[in-house]
């Protein structure tokens, strides 16, 4: 039995891992004259991919640099591999998953690291930054 993940950035790619991953072990079961049964379960094997749409990206940019200054928000971050619960709530509504810029902690530690310190000091801007997103959409 053979376990893992596969992450990418856009849904070709996903959908062409899944066909190659599908030919490949398939070819090398036949290769050794052995059977194969793949299962890719997309809650495990690989979450989809985390796409912001279009408008509601365009919202959020412009209230984050209402609300810090253009300088201050970041529109080239470097994308990352982390899967993200997130993603599936996309599948179904349009959205648009944010960094708040928490900074550097200690030991570059990130999320979901037992060393992670989530710097408090951005809680005010970011209260302030989600009530204000949802003014502007309620509005």
């Amino acid at each position: 039995m053979l376990r893992g993940t596969f992450r990418c950035f856009d849904q070709a790619t996903q959908q062409l891992i899944e066909n190659r991953i599908r030919q490949l072990v398939e070819s090398i079961a036949q290769g050794f004259g052995l059977e194969s049964q793949i299962s890719i379960n997309p809650e495990n094997a690989g979450y989809p991919v985390t796409c912001n749409t279009d408008t509601e990206t365009a919202i959020a940019i412009e209230v984050a640099q209402e609300l810090v200054g253009i300088e201050h928000v970041n529109l080239h971050a470097t994308p990352s591999m982390g899967s993200e619960d997130f993603a599936f709530m996309l599948q179904e509504k349009p959205g648009c998953y944010v960094w708040l810029g928490n900074g550097s902690s200690d030991g570059e530690c990130l999320l979901h690291n037992p060393h992670y310190d989530f710097n408090d000091e951005i809680l005010t801007v970011g209260a302030t930054y989600w009530v204000k997103l949802v003014e502007r959409i309620l509005n």
